[in-house]
């Protein structure tokens, strides 16, 4: 898995980071029961403070993606995951935020539906390639 920090961006690292995380799950190319690089290990790789990844994993560990164990972080089985209230609210409101902005500057509905269907099969495909819309 290859993972690409912009550190000029105005998206936190730890959610950078976060991002790959789960698209690389959602298109297999993290596999349940992989394990990830340990925290130092991919702090230095990155270039970045290893409390941020270490705040990225435990994240995603309270989400269910990741399971923590004594040999490290690895990707939790699919089957065992399940999705909290809190989560699907903050799933909403953030859908919420992008469709908003997507009103105010008079994106047209078809556009944003269009964008949406082309996301969803992309990822369901398991394509490795980013999402070109």
């Amino acid at each position: 898995m290859i993972i690409e920090i912009e550190p000029t961006s105005e998206t936190p690292i730890y959610l950078q980071l976060m991002f790959q995380i789960k698209r690389a799950v959602v298109t297999g190319e993290l596999l349940s029961g992989d394990t990830l690089p340990s925290v130092r290990g991919l702090a230095s790789e990155l270039g970045v403070n290893m409390h941020t990844v270490n705040k990225a994993y435990n994240l995603l560990t309270d989400e269910e993606v990741l399971i923590k164990s004594t040999k490290g972080y690895s990707v939790q089985v699919a089957d065992k995951r399940s999705i909290s209230d809190r989560l699907k609210e903050e799933m909403k409101t953030k859908l919420e935020t992008l469709l908003v902005d997507a009103f105010i500057h008079q994106l047209p509905e078809e556009e944003v539906t269009a964008w949406t269907q082309a996301i969803m099969k992309e990822l369901k495909k398991g394509d490795k390639a980013n999402v070109d819309i």
